[in-house]
This record gives structure tokens, C-alpha cells and sequence, in this order.
């Protein structure tokens, strides 16, 4: 019995500084509202989303991510619209968070908003629910002017894996804005083998930006793409580091016979996580070829490299 007093006392004293005249310190009560549970501590947040401070406002829509429920998701859609910026963005964060699939109408609605920045989080909101209804209006975001709706458009049609969406998805590959090029490159992730896609992908592996080129190696990885092993062998000469792991990775999990040579010559890169990844590769490719260059480097200044060439010789060796 006492500590359900205590707690109830706690709750009554929130209770008492959220309505307090000081901004500050119903902002407090607002930060450890987040940590009560019940659906009295619920009420205040959501009551913290409508205070004339936008400081309390946004301390209430973040320790809102703390709590669940078909209100919480209307009250911080609500809060997309608030006149402070800050708000808006913590509302969003918080929002993104939530995968109640009854409110899916409410963020299928927002998603059509006037506002590009409603818009954009309520796409974000909508992604891992995976609901089909949201297809069309995935769709229609591809054709918004705001580069930020295109790529939240693209997650959710990347999260339903849609089929039908595939023409509409290598459109956005030639898209003008580099971040939008790269959403669909991990949009692309469902292409199958030989399917429609997969030559978008690839040639995603030559994009003039680099993040794009990166995505473009992850999704290959992923879904271990054999087209794309020539590109991503030629990627390992990218100029840009974090393309060139990518690739290596990728061509482990392709298993990738014909890049032995190029992830040996790896093993002199002066990138400690670069060296690792070749060697990694090496070892999931599991080929004898690759035992020259693994036992040359058998000394790498690295501990951690020197662990995978380990293992990945071993492998060799067995094979």
C-alpha cells in the first residue's frame, strides 16, 4: 500500500506543476510526465500539447514517445501543425515512432496535407505500419515538388515491398535531387534477381553522388544481386571509402568468386575498417585463391583485421 501512495502522491504533485504559472516549471512536469504510466499521466501530455508555452509544448511531445494509443497518435499529428518549428520537428520524431495501425486513415489524410512538412512526417509515420492503403498515397508523394515528401513516399513503398510501384520507382532513379536518387536505390531492396529493377540498381553504382552509390551497394548486398557483381568490383576503385566497404561487402555476400584478386589487393588499403572488410568478403567467399594475399597479411598492424584474416583463411583452407 505505500508504494502505490507514494506514487499517487508523485502523480498528484505533476498534476499540481503542470498547471503551475511558471512555463519552466510545467516544462519539468512535462519531462517526467515521461516516465509515469496510466492513462492520467497520458491526459496531461496530451492536455501539454495545447500549453501557450511552445517549450512545454514540445517537452510534452516528446515525452509522449514514451506513450502509446490512438490519442497519443491524433494529438501528435495535430502537433505537425503547431507554430513553433521546434515543436513540429519533436512532434514528428516522436510520431515516427508509433505503428498504430487504426490511426492509418488519420496519417493517409496528413499525407495529402497543404504542408510539405506534415506531409513528409506523416509518411515517415506510415512506413513500417506496412499498410497497403497507404500505397496511393506513396505514390502520389512521388510527384510532390518537395524533395523531402518524395523520399519519405519512397520509404513506404520500400516498407510494402510493392510490386506494382516498380515502374514509378525507377522514374525517381534519374530524380534531380541526390537524396531522393538515394531513397529509391534502398527502396529497390525487394527487386528480385533478373526482375525489373535490377538494372536501376545497378546502375545506381554510377551515380555522380556518392550516398546514392553507398545505397545502391547496401541493396545489392541485401538481396545479393548477381547482376551488379561487375560494378561492384568496379566499385572498389570508388573514390570514395565508405562506397569501396560497401562493395566489399557486397561481393562477400555474393559470394563472388571473380573479385578474389581485387579484395586481396584490399588487404594494403591504409583504411583499418576497409582492410577488414576484404577480409571479411574473402572469408564468406571461402576460396583457396584468396590464401596468398590472406597469409601476406597475416601481420596487419589491427588486431580486429587480423582476427577476420584469421578466420578467413581458415575458411580458405577447409575449402
Amino acid at each position: 500500500m505505500p508504494v502505490f501512495d507514494a506514487f499517487d502522491d508523485d502523480l498528484s504533485d505533476l498534476k499540481e506543476r503542470a498547471a503551475d504559472a511558471d512555463a519552466g516549471v510545467r516544462r519539468v512536469a512535462m519531462m517526467e510526465l515521461a516516465e509515469e504510466v496510466g492513462p492520467e499521466a497520458k491526459v496531461l501530455l496530451l492536455k501539454g500539447l495545447g500549453d501557450p508555452d511552445a517549450q512545454v509544448r514540445a517537452a510534452a511531445a516528446k515525452a509522449l514517445d514514451e506513450h502509446d494509443g490512438p490519442d497519443v497518435v491524433e494529438g501528435l499529428v495535430s502537433s505537425l501543425e503547431d507554430p513553433d518549428e521546434a515543436v513540429r520537428l519533436t512532434a514528428a520524431e516522436s510520431l515516427a515512432d508509433k505503428k498504430e495501425p487504426a490511426c492509418g486513415p488519420l496519417l493517409i489524410e496528413r499525407a495529402e496535407h497543404s504542408d510539405p512538412f506534415v506531409q513528409a512526417a506523416a509518411l515517415r509515420a506510415l512506413r513500417e505500419m506496412t499498410l497497403p492503403d497507404a500505397l496511393a498515397a506513396a505514390l502520389k508523394a512521388l510527384r510532390n515538388p518537395a524533395p523531402e515528401v518524395r523520399r519519405e513516399g519512397l520509404g513506404v513503398i520500400g516498407w510494402l515491398k510493392a510490386e506494382e510501384a516498380m515502374p514509378a520507382l525507377i522514374a525517381t532513379a534519374s530524380d534531380a535531387d541526390p537524396s531522393v536518387r538515394r531513397a529509391t536505390m534502398s527502396a529497390l531492396v525487394f527487386v528480385r534477381p533478373g526482375g525489373p529493377g535490377a538494372s536501376t540498381l545497378v546502375a545506381g553504382l554510377a551515380d555522380p553522388h556518392w550516398q546514392v552509390r553507398e545505397e545502391a551497394a547496401v541493396s545489392s548486398a541485401k538481396i545479393r544481386l548477381p547482376e551488379a557483381t561487375m560494378a561492384l568490383i568496379g566499385a572498389l576503385d570508388d573514390e570514395v571509402w565508405q562506397v569501396r566497404i560497401k562493395a566489399a561487402n557486397a561481393l562477400g555476400r555474393l559470394k563472388a568468386e571473380s573479385a578474389v584478386e581485387r579484395l586481396g589487393g584490399l588487404l594494403d588499403s591504409e583504411i583499418p575498417n576497409l582492410r577488414k572488410e576484404a577480409a571479411a568478403a574473402l572469408g564468406e567467399i571461402s576460396s583457396p585463391a584468396a590464401i596468398p594475399a590472406l597469409e601476406r597479411a597475416m601481420d596487419d598492424p589491427d588486431p580486429d583485421v587480423r582476427k577476420l584474416i584469421r578466420w578467413a583463411l581458415g575458411r580458405c583452407q577447409a575449402a
